[in-house]
């Protein structure tokens, strides 16, 4: 029998649509049960999902990371530190749970040997490096993507709480650099690179030949030779800085389109009418 999968994330009403896409694009391939932090709308929203539990702990998502505005960023690290909440709710009932930002998306099926690592009770966190092969830019903002990783050890998940809420104090960039620190003493994997894959893997002159990596092979999305998991990249969201991932979202969707087309993938032509019909299209 198919294991569900606890599955943690952060909702708000910016950022609903885009959550509803990661839910219905992760249940393509597996069973789960939601853990997410909410403000009042969403908290709502999510109310017709028997499999949501709702957190509903946030009071405004006007906030922001990208921008230098010391009030928002100050409601941005309020709002993200409710992904612990999240996390300690999975952890209670299941022993593990898997953060995923709501802005990821999937079109491959976790594999059987992320899974088996996952379910392993000696495996303290699952954690998912950024691979910028920028160590300039890593050395400010962390090492690994605090958008997706999995928490067994609930002492790993406490240290990093305290730690995030005290970022700006320690010089941190918010609740992602202290990540690597946490780790220090700690038993953590690092997912491969064809898992949670970011705009940022691509973006700069030294890691852009790497978008030719993407390509489809007998109708599924491919990352060289091994099956693209998950993206990370805003498709809906209205930012309030510039969206970096939309070259990304294109060539993924394009590829989609192709696979759609060509091989009768009927779980990508599910997945873009579900996006046509969350953006209003």
């Amino acid at each position: 029998m198919e294991r569900i999968i606890p599955i943690c994330s952060v909702a708000t009403k910016k950022s609903l649509k885009e959550f509803e896409l990661l839910k219905y694009s992760f249940e393509q391939y597996h069973k789960a049960e939601w853990f997410v932090a909410t403000d009042d709308i969403t908290a709502q929203a999510l109310s017709k999902y028997d499999n949501v539990n709702v957190i509903n702990k946030i009071k405004t998502d006007d906030c922001s990371h990208g921008i230098d505005d010391p009030v928002k960023n100050r409601l941005f690290l309020e709002l993200i530190m409710t992904k612990f909440d999240a996390m300690e709710a999975a952890i209670n009932k299941y022993g593990v749970g898997l953060f995923l930002d709501s802005d990821i998306f999937f079109v491959n099926p976790l594999e059987d040997k992320f899974l088996d690592l996952f379910w392993n009770k000696d495996i303290d966190a699952i954690l998912s490096p950024h691979m910028t092969n920028n160590l300039g830019l890593e050395t400010q903002v962390g090492h690994y993507n605090v958008g997706f990783f999995a928490v067994r050890n609930e002492k790993y998940l406490q240290q990093h709480k305290n730690m995030s809420w005290k970022s700006k104090e320690l010089g941190m960039y918010y609740e992602q650099q202290p990540l690597q620190f946490t780790s220090h003493e700690y038993l953590t994997v690092n997912s491969p690179i064809y898992y949670n894959i970011g705009w940022w893997r691509f973006n700069e002159q030294h890691n852009a030949s790497r978008l030719q990596w993407l390509r489809e092979q007998d109708g599924r999305i491919m990352l060289q030779d091994n099956p693209a998991v998950c993206f990370h990249a805003h498709t809906m969201k209205s930012l309030d800085y510039n969206n970096s991932g939309l070259f990304l979202v294109q060539k993924v969707f394009d590829l989609m389109v192709t696979c759609a087309n060509q091989y009768n993938n009927k779980d990508y032509l599910d997945f873009l009418e579900k996006y046509n019909e969350l953006n209003g299209k």
